[in-house]
């Protein structure tokens, strides 16, 4: 969370009581551009796993405009996967797309 907070997004909400596909999620909103546009980031789970903690089993992170009703397929404003490797980088260029997305699509 702190490098989506160091770009100007406040953390809102954040839910674990979640469906077996979902980890948690956090709720956050821009406190820059577009003051108070929001999005959720989405811990998704490996569909195939099998167990008590799923936390262990997150494959992804995705921004998405509402909270699907069930695991998403597609419609995210971007997805960050977790399998192993170059995790900052991965990181920054999720913030560079929820940044755009705050910046372009809804200015």
């Amino acid at each position: 969370m702190k490098k989506l907070s160091n770009d100007g997004w406040e953390l809102l909400e954040v839910d674990d009581n979640t469906d077996w596909w979902l980890e948690s999620y956090w709720k956050v909103k821009s406190v820059k551009q577009n003051y108070g546009l929001a999005f959720y980031v989405l811990f998704l789970v490996d569909p195939m796993y099998v167990g008590q903690n799923k936390g262990s089993a997150v494959w992804a992170v995705g921004a998405y405009e509402e909270i699907p009703s069930e695991r998403p397929l597609e419609g995210s404003i971007c997805v960050m996967s977790m399998v192993k490797g170059k995790f900052d980088e991965k990181l920054g260029e999720f913030v560079t797309c929820v940044n755009e997305y705050r910046n372009e699509t809804h200015s």
